[in-house]
């Protein structure tokens, strides 16, 4: 064998090796970029449109009690219309007839202070779309920027194109940091409670109580007939003794029951669970003043499929329905790093185990007397 076809041979096998190399480069990278599309939810699969198996074995008794509520969720996110086939299926899977939908920003969606409060008449003009095609599904709340000189005008354009109240955030410690840096009652502020109160436009005010408390209390005895809904407990569920002093003195104030993000609706679950019998007694008391709400956020997330967002729902019912109750791993999977540490996920927790009075209530019909049907 000449040194010719030796060397002819030994380039022929580095072509074919060097060929190999790039076609496992291609390969991976595919599928690098395939794993993605999954991620950001622009490749769903049959599993992520699958029912949670706890519904499948939901009891049909308990599945014909809970629909005879007419459930509402009064407090939701959803990104855009792509996400509403998932969310149908989930409000019929989970007994829920109702949704309010919130406008918000960008910064909502992806947790990412890069983008801002940018984006947020985009997600406005979305909501109030969604509630014009589903009118029997969604109700729409718009959002403005307080910093906006034209603020008010972009909520009456909002209310004319048919959203039934305002959702503001400057009340939220993290928007108010990076954000705004603008006080509740800011002198630009009076004229947009002014016309909600004029109007009986009710405001979901995320407000900071712990920060902000002095702010809201002000605005509040303003406008004695403003209606006001501080959600997630007014941000005080470990502090029952203001919670019900604020619900005391102003009779146009709302909650909800909402938590949040994993970390904080694990958080909030244990809270109630360490207080559960003062916790009912409180539910029981204001039982017209609370309302039933998830604030999940609902995006094209691949984590957040049909399954997760019903066991998210599913366990804030076994809060408020039963004496004890577990979460599904789903939950503690969405959990932070560090709050997962920090967590049992064999966790028994206290429900409130609350009476139908009350349960019709929060689920339906304080939301109707608040936001319409």
């Amino acid at each position: 064998m000449t040194q010719k076809t030796i060397t002819n041979k030994m380039v022929k096998k580095r072509k074919k090796r060097d060929l190999w190399f790039y076609i496992i480069i291609i390969i991976l990278l595919a599928a690098m970029f395939l794993w993605y599309l999954r991620q950001i939810g622009y490749l769903p699969l049959w599993i992520d449109n699958q029912p949670s198996p706890l519904i499948t074995q939901m009891d049909s008794t308990l599945r014909e009690k809970r629909a005879a509520f007419k459930i509402i969720n009064a407090h939701e996110h959803v990104q855009s219309f792509r996400n509403i086939p998932i969310l149908l299926k989930m409000m019929e899977d989970c007994q829920i007839e109702k949704m309010v939908l919130l406008g918000t920003s960008k910064y909502t969606f992806y947790l990412n202070p890069k983008y801002g409060f940018t984006e947020y008449d985009q997600n406005n003009e979305e909501i109030i779309n969604i509630s014009k095609k589903y009118p029997d599904k969604f109700i729409a709340l718009c959002t403005i920027n307080p910093l906006d000189e034209d603020k008010l005008e972009k909520l009456k354009a909002c209310i004319v194109a048919g959203a039934k109240g305002l959702k503001l955030y400057n009340g939220h410690g993290y928007f108010y940091d990076h954000f705004f840096k603008l006080s509740l009652d800011d002198p630009g502020m009076m004229e947009v409670y002014e016309y909600c109160e004029e109007q009986r436009i009710p405001i979901l005010y995320h407000i900071n109580s712990g920060r902000f408390l002095d702010q809201m209390e002000r605005i509040l005895k303003t406008f004695p007939n403003l209606v006001v809904v501080a959600p997630h407990f007014i941000l005080t569920s470990r502090n029952i003794t203001l919670l019900s002093r604020l619900l005391d003195t102003y009779p146009n104030l709302y909650t909800d029951i909402s938590f949040g993000h994993p970390d904080f609706q694990v958080t909030g679950f244990k809270s109630i669970s360490q207080n559960a019998v003062a916790f009912r007694e409180f539910m029981q008391k204001y039982r017209d003043r609370i309302n039933f709400g998830t604030d999940i956020v609902i995006t094209s997330y691949r984590a957040k499929s049909r399954s997760y967002i019903e066991e998210v729902t599913l366990s804030y019912f076994d809060m408020l329905e039963k004496e004890e109750f577990t979460l599904p791993s789903s939950i503690y999977k969405m959990m932070s790093k560090k709050a997962r540490e920090n967590t049992d996920p064999d966790a028994v927790y206290k429900g409130l185990h609350l009476d139908d009075e009350t349960l019709r209530m929060i689920y339906h019909d304080n939301v109707v007397r608040i936001f319409g049907k």
